[in-house]
């Protein structure tokens, strides 16, 4: 069960699956932070699509609603116009996306904390019932 710290809520990196698994634009923002160390990073995820195949591009928040594009990822890298992106942040959610893809989600959820602010972790829109909030997906992205 998830619990809630003042305006976010803490869900589980499940919820990360959807982003990778959708083949649809989406626009998520989260919060990923370690329980290790309390660093946290602020991230804003969108899919497109180029000649047939899907790309998920990540952008880290720099100030306060301020995302500076990261890169794409891709088997558990971030990288920048073909080059490797080895930023703290961007490291830390190609290896987060990495262990999401390998199944890796118990796992994850006792290293992170995956938060969200009242708003779909996929696509980005406001979540407006119990059961949203509490999984950080909506009705039409948690495939109720």
């Amino acid at each position: 069960m998830p619990n809630s710290t003042s305006t976010q809520t803490i869900i589980s990196s499940s919820a990360l699956s959807t982003i990778l698994d959708r083949k649809k634009k989406t626009n998520g923002i989260f919060t990923l932070r370690s329980i290790a160390t309390g660093k946290d990073y602020t991230y804003k995820v969108s899919r497109s699509e180029f000649k047939g195949k899907w790309y998920t591009h990540i952008a880290v928040e720099k100030g306060y609603t301020n995302f500076v594009r990261l890169g794409s990822y891709y088997g558990g890298r971030i990288t920048n116009k073909r080059q490797l992106v080895t930023t703290p942040a961007a490291q830390a959610i190609g290896f987060v996306l990495g262990k999401v893809e390998s199944g890796a989600i118990a796992w994850l959820d006792s290293k992170m904390e995956l938060m969200h602010m009242g708003k779909c972790v996929a696509c980005g829109r406001a979540l407006t019932d119990a059961v949203s909030i509490q999984s950080g997906l909506g009705p039409i992205c948690g495939g109720r």
